[in-house]
């Protein structure tokens, strides 16, 4: 018996909204305007406007979005940065290719990183005076978002620059929980 999975139908969703994407790209392709343009500013704005933050910068990819995440935050050789084991290849290609090594952690039930797996390694390495581990890419996929209250109690606890990746999960957020008489 042949059974495939259906993750993402491009094909239908380009259908569901064919004539906003049509219009855009002819309006971008009969200017010219193919790099950091008005439509660009656009969605720079809209975005940050979107998940509640001041300022967003729009990258060709997601790949590109982690690398400089990974610069800006100095990471480099000799770093280890713990990424999901369940992922695209550009979450630890992005740590290879600022010369960082990705350490890989399994996931849990839900697909994202596993942060009772997490807390032992960082465990094992403080104990085994490591530290070479200076950061964690948590990736939020299926509109799932990893256990980012965890992540960042460990991350304070140990020092790590958390770099979320939310290329498929943009917008989900986690019900936080509100302080007694706030």
């Amino acid at each position: 018996m042949d059974r495939k999975v259906k993750f993402v139908e491009p094909a239908k969703l380009y259908g569901m909204i064919k004539k906003e994407l049509d219009d855009a790209y002819f309006e971008v392709m009969g200017k010219g305007d193919l790099i950091d343009r008005g439509q660009l500013r656009s969605f720079e704005e809209n975005l940050a406007a979107f998940v509640g933050t001041k300022y967003a910068v729009g990258l060709n990819s997601g790949y590109d979005a982690l690398h400089m995440s990974l610069r800006a935050a100095g990471i480099g050789a000799g770093d280890e940065v713990i990424v999901p084991a369940h992922t695209f290849v550009a979450t630890a290609s992005a740590v290879v290719n600022v010369g960082a090594k990705p350490v890989l952690v399994d996931v849990g039930k839900d697909f994202n990183i596993d942060c009772e797996r997490v807390e032992d390694l960082l465990a094992k390495a403080h104990r085994d005076g490591g530290g070479r581990i200076k950061a964690i890419i948590p990736v939020h996929l299926s509109g799932y978002m990893a256990d980012m209250t965890r992540i960042m109690e460990l991350a304070e606890r140990y020092g790590l620059v958390v770099i979320e990746d939310a290329c498929q999960s943009l917008g989900a957020s986690m019900e936080r929980p509100v302080a007694a008489g706030v």
